[in-house]
C-alpha cells in the first residue's frame, strides 16, 4: 500500500498528476475490471513524460508486472489511499442558483471523498425548495448544520459581491476549506484552505489554443 497523503506533503502539482492517473485508470477499469495499463499509455493521455509517471507510481509503491504493466484495481486502491478518498469529508453548498443546483445534483462527489450535506441560500423565496436531494435552507441555519454534520468544506456559488461575506460566515461557523466559484479573490485566515475556480480562465485557455492551432 502507498504512503499516506500528508506524511509526504504532496504538492498541488503532484495531486493534479495523481488525479490524471486516477481518471485514466478508472475509465479503463470501468470497461474491463481485470485490465492493466502501461506508464506510456498514462503519459500519452495526460501529455507528460512516461518516466515521470513511473516515478510517481513507484513513490506510492505501485509496481508493474513484466510484460503486463500495472493492474488497474491495485493502482486505483493505492491512489485513493494516498489522496485520502476513503476518509469522507462533508461539504455544504452556499448559493442555490443554477451552478449550486447543478453541483447539488452531482452524484459522484463521494468518489473523491466528499459528501454534500446541505444547500443554502440567502433568498427567502428559495428556502424550502428541493434541488437534487436537498431542501434549500436559509443561510442563517448554516452554523447549526455545520456543527451537526461536522462539515469542513463550503462550496461558494454566490455572486462575487456576496462571496467575502459568505466565506466569512462559513469560516465563523467552523468551515476549514473553501471551494470558491464566485470569480473573486477572498481574504481569509491562513489556516483556511481555499481553491479558486475561475471558469473564464479555462475558457480563455481553450480559446487561445484554438485560435493559435496550426
Amino acid at each position: 500500500m502507498g504512503r499516506r497523503a500528508g506524511t509526504d506533503g504532496l504538492t498541488h502539482i503532484q495531486v493534479e498528476r495523481f488525479m490524471h492517473y486516477y481518471h485514466f485508470i478508472a475509465n479503463r477499469q470501468d470497461r474491463n475490471p481485470d485490465d492493466t495499463f502501461t506508464s506510456a499509455q498514462v503519459a500519452e493521455s495526460a501529455g507528460m513524460d512516461g518516466s515521470l509517471v513511473r516515478k510517481d507510481l513507484a513513490a506510492i509503491n505501485i509496481r508493474g508486472c513484466s510484460g503486463r504493466g500495472f493492474r488497474t484495481d491495485e493502482s486505483l486502491e493505492a491512489i485513493r489511499y494516498i489522496l485520502g478518498f476513503d476518509e469522507i469529508l462533508r461539504a455544504v453548498i452556499i448559493g442555490a442558483g443554477r451552478l449550486g443546483g447543478a453541483l447539488a445534483s452531482y452524484h459522484s462527489f463521494t468518489d473523491y471523498g466528499v459528501e454534500i450535506c446541505g444547500l443554502f441560500d440567502i433568498a427567502p423565496h428559495k428556502t424550502g425548495l428541493t434541488i437534487g436531494a436537498f431542501e434549500v435552507r436559509h443561510v442563517s441555519s448554516l452554523p447549526n448544520i455545520v456543527r451537526q454534520m461536522s462539515a469542513s468544506i463550503a462550496i461558494l456559488t454566490v455572486p462575487p459581491e456576496a462571496a467575502q461575506e459568505s466565506a466569512d460566515n462559513a469560516v465563523a461557523a467552523g468551515i476549514r476549506g473553501i471551494w470558491n466559484f464566485a470569480g473573486t479573490r477572498l481574504e481569509l485566515p491562513k489556516d483556511v484552505c481555499v481553491r479558486h475556480e475561475h471558469i473564464s480562465v479555462g475558457l480563455a485557455e481553450l480559446g487561445y489554443k484554438l485560435r493559435n492551432a496550426t
